[in-house]
């Protein structure tokens, strides 16, 4: 039997911006910061990016920077698991919220991680901290972004229903606001379903449980480390272990066996950031032209 979406339930016919979602249960996908990073041509993604942007600075300059946990950990409790989006690893609506247990842990991601506690610009992006921040992952980051930046969705969404003639109902949001640097109310249209709400977000945004660590690894692998091996600016033990020589006299670099060797967790791949300068910006490039935005063939088997 299959399973209850939103534009079947409310006959959406076409291929609309939003991503469609399940009305009983949470799809496996996230609010990806790449995505938006790399879109920023787009007005949607340019409002959340600088939104983002602002939460961010304020968290870590006003907290992080000079630990103070108590008030730290009060500016994060406003952040609830987003249950109106339809996103996440949970199989069912539960509606958990992310603190004070998750505000906790993402607290003290950002105070542990070296480049955060510095005060240095990279952890105000939320790319780079998905990337960089150990304990903070894809979840996280997406709950984050949704809560941080529930107004912009709604009214994207409240957007998507007059074009596509779905009813709407009034309910109050909390978002962070930039220009007074807190948490605020506000009410809104939004569509709803056995009366709880739903807010949606465009396809562009979405994306799976990537692999960035690993991804960034083999990055620093092939377009670095490979090439310091090769120049003999790099010295390594074994070379044999790393270079292949061809029979006409050329040498290659054995990346695999690079990346296995010198490939680093990810709460230690700011070691990398210090030592390639401008490898981050080159990386945002790399995912850009190398993991291609979720399909509509992908979703629909999601879907069910």
């Amino acid at each position: 039997m299959r399973k209850l979406d939103f534009n079947r339930h409310f006959n959406v016919a076409g291929n609309p911006e939003h991503t469609n979602i399940l009305l009983l249960s949470d799809l496996e996908l996230f609010i990806d910061p790449y995505n938006i990073a790399n879109n920023l041509k787009d007005s949607i993604a340019k409002q959340v990016y600088i939104r983002s942007k602002a939460f961010l600075e304020v968290l870590n300059r006003t907290y992080i920077v000079p630990n103070d946990a108590t008030n730290g950990l009060a500016f994060l409790s406003h952040l609830q698991e987003a249950n109106e989006y339809g996103f996440g690893y949970s199989k069912t609506n539960k509606g958990k919220g992310i603190g004070p247990t998750k505000a906790e842990i993402i607290f003290g991601s950002l105070s542990s991680n070296l480049f955060a506690r510095a005060g240095v610009s990279i952890t105000n992006e939320a790319h780079n901290v998905l990337l960089l921040v150990k304990g903070i992952g894809p979840d996280n980051m997406s709950d984050t972004l949704a809560n941080v930046c529930r107004d912009i969705f709604a009214e994207f969404t409240y957007r998507q229903c007059l074009k596509y003639g779905i009813p709407t109902s009034k309910f109050e949001i909390e978002y962070f606001d930039a220009k007074s640097n807190c948490w605020m109310s506000k009410e809104v249209e939004l569509p709803s379903y056995k009366g709880k709400r739903i807010i949606l977000v465009p396809k562009f945004m979405i994306g799976g449980k990537r692999a960035y660590t690993s991804a960034y690894n083999w990055f620093i692998s092939s377009n670095y480390l490979s090439k310091e091996i090769l120049s003999g600016t790099l010295k390594v033990a074994n070379p044999k272990g790393f270079i292949n020589k061809l029979k006409d006299g050329t040498r290659k670099a054995i990346i695999k066996n690079i990346n296995k060797h010198f490939r680093k967790p990810k709460g230690e791949l700011v070691d990398f950031v210090k030592r390639y300068n401008g490898s981050l910006l080159e990386f945002q490039t790399h995912v850009k032209n190398n993991f291609p935005n979720l399909s509509d063939d992908q979703l629909s088997l999601m879907l069910g």
